[in-house]
């Protein structure tokens, strides 16, 4: 006896035989194999589709999609693999409600799921199978996904993509939305000046980070389709790198023009478990010409630097971990050193600017044009000035002091740590003492910190004790200054970056010392006690006074050298604001630590009411009552979910969201927002900053239980 078929769309039956002349002809389709009821009676002239649909409506009470239902769908809420397995695609949210479009709107299955994950009760409608295929790729595969994340980013500058044969324009054309949002990404990474771009994968999803001052901070997450698919071979073939290739690492370089400005990219790809990692490194030509005047180094030093660089001969060497600054202060020098009667030349890998008025060389190791066969070339080239990139072996060392003892000034740049070991470094290299003693002119070791944002930094109530000893003894200002946050700085409390410099001068008696063969440490000693060593704590302490950076930032250096300081205290303004009702014990489960919940409401009954009904579930919580307070206390401790009222005075919901997902960049705790406002504008900017989800002030118990559950599932996902 043959299997009885069953349509992919059982369901219906009950609908279908409630229609005249149909259910006679069940048994037809099913014998024809017919795959689906619905089309079998549509196409077979049996009833016609708006009959049918009635029906549905009639029978199951449950609603048809149509045009006028289908708003932006809420893509954070459902999973991409949740709505591909069961057939179904989110509609819009209503009140405390899911809209969901279902080809098969009885499933109590993916009914279920979809309110576990949501903590939302799920309102079906049906849809056709072509209406939710266009749903699902509107919401996960559509160019409306990437216009969607172009929003996000806020940029619209045309961005121009300049080959050797034609320049490309990106993001004015809407038929070619991935170009666009690489466009969009880059010139925003411009605008908040980063120096780099990282596209990163995870099995779900694709960061967007970028560095800036020295910190990496996530910008931007991307579907995983699009962000290891067509972002990347975007940016493969702006680079000329091969986009085919996908198991082997590849460099690139690129040139565009963002707002007439001239700017390099220099790319790197490497691949990784879930897709190609991409690295733009950005190349402003204008951060390479900062005078040095706007160095921000020490009046004093500076002066020395000036006198250093109006010697004939001799050799400077400007070191530093990677990431210092050394570049920029080295292209600093030269653009002092230019002037018409000046030949410069310099031998770089790569060229990473170009400098007008400069003759710059590219080093090509595969072509056997190392640093050392290069700079033996330049020194025929008559040069008053020679820049070598970086003194990477013995051979370039050598040919560099050569010159430096032949009538030519050279700069340079070497990997140490502080000026006394690149001393020691050179001698491990095999660099005779005769040869290095008489060549240095000085060496300076450098670090970045971060700047003070001038515009809201604030003085410190308590200054620290060491810290202010030492400053006395060097005869500096006694202040110290805490970052605050402002529009400005975009709530960080701080605005780029400035070095702070440890300086060698190579004295008559230093260099008989070296002559001598002492040691590091001895070297040490009598550098400091002839004053021909400045040390970094003196620098360090200089820029602290200034206001120019904080004790945080200097910390590293001020506790190498010694002098034992705390930690910054954080600004009374910053501090979080005490809840007026203390907070019973959180219970503590079974095994592992609680997850942890900060609350942030200015209504302390909702703060104790969520704070009991949280601990209950064995929940962590804390409680703020102002959205200054919680971006401090997400700062020093971040939370593993926020709850976070809207309409708080002074720093509002929205407010928060932006500082903890921009500015913080945190972009993986989730943030459910808590709002009394229920129209579509209030919870569409939410989403649109990175909220997750949102709660309906009065709160209702079960509900808020069930989202903070639902919301932590999704991040598993």
């Amino acid at each position: 006896m043959s299997k009885r078929l069953l349509f992919g769309d059982e369901w219906l039956l009950r609908a279908a035989e409630t229609l005249p002349g149909v259910s006679a002809r069940i048994e037809t389709f099913r014998a024809e194999g017919r795959p689906l009821l619905f089309d079998a009676i549509v196409e077979s002239g049996a009833a016609t589709m708006a009959a049918l649909r009635e029906a549905i409506r009639t029978v199951y009470r449950v609603e048809p999609l149509t045009t006028e239902t289908a708003a932006k769908p809420p893509v954070s809420l459902i999973a991409e693999k949740l709505c591909r397995r069961y057939r179904l695609a989110p509609i819009r949210l209503h009140g405390d409600n899911i809209e969901v479009a279902m080809e098969n709107p009885l499933d109590l299955a993916a009914l279920a799921d979809v309110q576990a994950v949501t903590g939302r009760m799920p309102i079906p409608f049906h849809g056709l199978p072509h209406q939710i295929d266009s749903l699902i790729g509107q919401t996960f595969n559509s160019a409306s996904v990437v216009f969607d994340l172009v929003k996000q980013l806020g940029e619209e500058e045309t961005v121009e993509v300049v080959n050797t044969q034609a320049v490309t324009q990106i993001g004015d054309d809407v038929k070619r939305p991935i170009e666009r949002l690489v466009g969009s990404m880059i010139a925003k990474a411009i605008h908040m000046r980063a120096s780099d771009i990282h596209l990163e994968h995870e099995q779900l999803t694709s960061m967007v980070r970028f560095r800036i001052d020295g910190e990496l901070k996530t910008i931007l997450s991307l579907p995983h389709h699009i962000g290891a698919g067509p972002v990347v071979a975007r940016l493969k073939i702006m680079a000329n790198l091969d986009i085919a290739d996908h198991l082997r690492p590849q460099d690139g370089r690129a040139k565009i023009i963002v707002e007439g400005a001239e700017i390099g990219l220099r790319m790197s790809t490497l691949p990784t478990n879930f897709g190609e990692k991409a690295v733009i490194r950005i190349l402003d030509k204008r951060t390479a010409e900062v005078p040095f005047e706007k160095l921000g180094i020490r009046p004093d030093l500076a002066e020395r630097l000036v006198r250093y660089l109006g010697l004939s001969q001799g050799l400077l060497l400007v070191t530093g971990p990677t990431g210092s600054g050394k570049t920029t202060t080295l292209y600093s020098l030269v653009n002092y050193l230019k002037a018409e009667k000046t030949n410069i030349v310099t031998v770089e890998d790569p060229v990473e600017y170009k400098l007008d008025g400069i003759n710059q060389t590219q080093v090509q190791e595969k072509q056997g044009l190392t640093f050392a066969t290069v700079l033996r070339s330049v020194l025929r080239q008559d040069p008053d000035v020679i820049l070598v990139g970086e003194i990477r072996d013995r051979e370039t060392a050598e040919t560099a002091m050569q010159a430096a003892l032949t009538g030519h000034l050279v700069l340079s740049s070497l990997h140490t740590n502080d000026t006394l070991g690149t001393l020691s470094r050179l001698l491990d290299m095999g660099i005779e003492r005769f040869k290095l003693a008489p060549s240095l002119i000085a060496i300076t070791a450098q670090r970045l910190v971060k700047t003070l944002c001038p515009q809201c930094r604030i003085a410190a109530q308590t200054v620290d004790t060491a810290l202010a000893e030492a400053q006395r003894e060097r005869g500096l200002e006694i202040k110290q200054f805490l970052p605050k946050g402002c529009d400005a700085c975009e709530s960080q409390g701080y605005r780029g970056r400035t070095s702070i410099i440890e300086l060698l001068e190579l004295t008559p008696g230093l260099r008989n010392q070296i002559m001598a063969g002492d040691g590091e440490s001895r070297l040490r000693e009598f550098a400091l006690n002839e004053k021909s060593l400045s040390p970094m704590l003196d620098d360090a302490l200089w820029h602290l006074g200034r206001g120019e950076t904080s004790l945080e930032e200097i910390l590293p250096y001020v506790q190498l050298a010694g002098v034992r300081a705390r930690t910054a205290a954080p600004s009374p303004a910053l501090a979080t604001t005490p809840d007026p009702t203390p907070a019973p014990p959180a219970p503590s489960p079974a095994a592992g630590s609680p997850l942890r919940i900060l609350i942030v409401d200015d209504d302390p009954t909702i703060r104790i009411i969520l704070r009991k009904v949280l601990e209950t579930q064995g929940y962590r919580v804390d409680t703020v009552a102002d959205g200054t307070a919680a971006l401090a206390s997400i700062s020093s401790s971040p939370p593993n979910m926020i709850l976070v009222d809207l309409n708080m005075p002074g720093l509002d919901g929205h407010g928060v969201i932006r500082g903890v997902r921009a500015g913080l960049g945190f972009a993986k705790i989730p943030i459910l927002m808590l709002t009394s406002a229920s129209d579509d504008s209030s919870q569409s900017r939410a989403f649109e900053l990175g909220a997750d989800d949102y709660i309906i002030k009065p709160v209702k118990v079960p509900l808020v239980v069930a989202r903070v559950k639902a919301a932590f599932r999704r991040r598993e996902l």
